[in-house]
């Protein structure tokens, strides 16, 4: 006869002391106290970690309303399709068709050229980019408001041209040159402080 496991002995055992009734002794009642010293603790921490969540409210809601009152440029993504949806059905001044098409140029790291164009008649309305440019200082060019602030976000979170790649990565963006992100990061280097665009 083959000897029984001792997988299947200790299961065995931890089965019948699973299942068999306890009685109260002293040991229990040590271990019922320390479970109420824990439970005690334990809502003392979710008492202090409410507060921790309620401060971090507070403060985000103090950034929005920061956010809110700040005069310079801010940024949102957006998707392609739907910034050209809410042309899909606007008006054309001239011709009176709902014809208008937005369409995109160059592009220069995060800084896109937008076009509207009336595809009836052939009219350019109107031509921007999607974030301005700095003030002009010495004979450089001048980069665009959104790189230098994308370039500081990712070299504050040490992040580097590779971290660029995989954020553009996964938004399905184009993506910023390593060209670009060295001249801006030469730029931010070169410009005193009080020159760069303000973080809110």
């Amino acid at each position: 006869m083959p000897r029984t496991k001792r997988k299947n002995k200790s299961s065995k055992l931890s089965i019948q002391k699973r299942w068999c009734v306890e009685t109260k002794t002293e040991s229990n009642m040590d271990i019922s106290e320390h479970n109420s010293n824990v439970a005690q603790r334990s809502s003392g921490d979710r008492i202090l970690k409410n507060e921790r969540i309620s401060m971090q409210e507070k403060s985000v809601l103090e950034q929005e309303n920061i956010a809110d009152t700040y005069d310079g440029p801010s940024y949102i993504i957006v998707d392609k399709n739907a910034l050209c949806d809410i042309f899909k059905y606007t008006l054309c001044g001239i011709c009176n068709q709902s014809t208008l098409k937005l369409e995109f140029g160059h592009k220069y790291g995060f800084s896109h050229q937008l076009k509207l164009v009336c595809k009836t008649c052939s009219e350019q309305k109107m031509e921007c980019f999607t974030s301005p440019r700095l003030e002009k200082k010495s004979n450089t060019s001048t980069p665009f408001d959104v790189n230098v602030r994308a370039v500081q976000a990712f070299l504050a979170i040490s992040g580097g041209h590779a971290s660029v790649e995989k954020f553009c990565m996964f938004l399905n963006m184009p993506l910023m040159s390593s060209k670009t992100f060295n001249e801006i990061k030469c730029y931010i280097n070169s410009v005193p402080k009080l020159l760069l665009p303000k973080l809110c």
